[in-house]
């Protein structure tokens, strides 16, 4: 497939897009917490995506791996960048994007949890644990796949989210 959009294919670059938006927007997001921010950087990932396609490589990760790895990057030099460091970062989680049932209560107390959860994330964990945490639970990578994104070992990844639960729980009181 990839061979195909690189020849020109616009259409079946355009199902990949589709196929990985809400999944990247939620990536995105829950590392930023800004709405527009994240519609923009997301934008700039996929163009940045299909610029280098012709650089991804089937054997060394698979394309959700790769497309990971890219969007990770890229959001570290966009929080690292002076335009963001000006800016404060507040926590509020998108009920819209992760709203899963109707019970308006039921998810009012989940979407407090989830911000306790992200406060406690920000303040108790160093920045690589805190990626690994948002890949892990919040993007649904698999320890292997976040291994491949960060390009750290396995066991690293597991020690990491062992101990960045311990911290959470401590600091939530749950």
């Amino acid at each position: 497939m990839i061979i195909k959009i690189i020849q020109g294919d616009k259409n079946l670059y355009a199902k990949i897009m589709d196929k990985y938006h809400n999944e990247m927007f939620k990536f995105i997001y829950n590392l930023l917490g800004s709405y527009d921010e994240t519609e923009d950087l997301l934008q700039e990932i996929f163009f940045k995506l299909y610029e280098n396609l012709k650089k991804y490589d089937s054997s060394k990760a698979s394309f959700r791996t790769w497309m990971y790895r890219i969007g990770r990057n890229h959001v570290l030099n966009h929080l690292n960048s002076a335009k963001h460091k000006l800016k404060k970062k507040t926590y509020e989680y998108d009920d819209e994007i992760n709203r899963s049932d109707d019970n308006i209560e039921k998810q009012a107390v989940k979407d407090d949890q989830i911000n306790r959860i992200l406060m406690a994330m920000e303040k108790v964990l160093k920045p690589k644990h805190y990626q690994i945490m948002q890949l892990h639970y919040f993007s649904n990578l698999t320890v292997q796949e976040i291994s491949e994104v960060m390009q750290i070992p396995d066991k690293t990844i597991y020690k990491a989210i062992k101990t960045s639960i311990e911290k959470i729980k401590e600091e939530v009181g749950e």
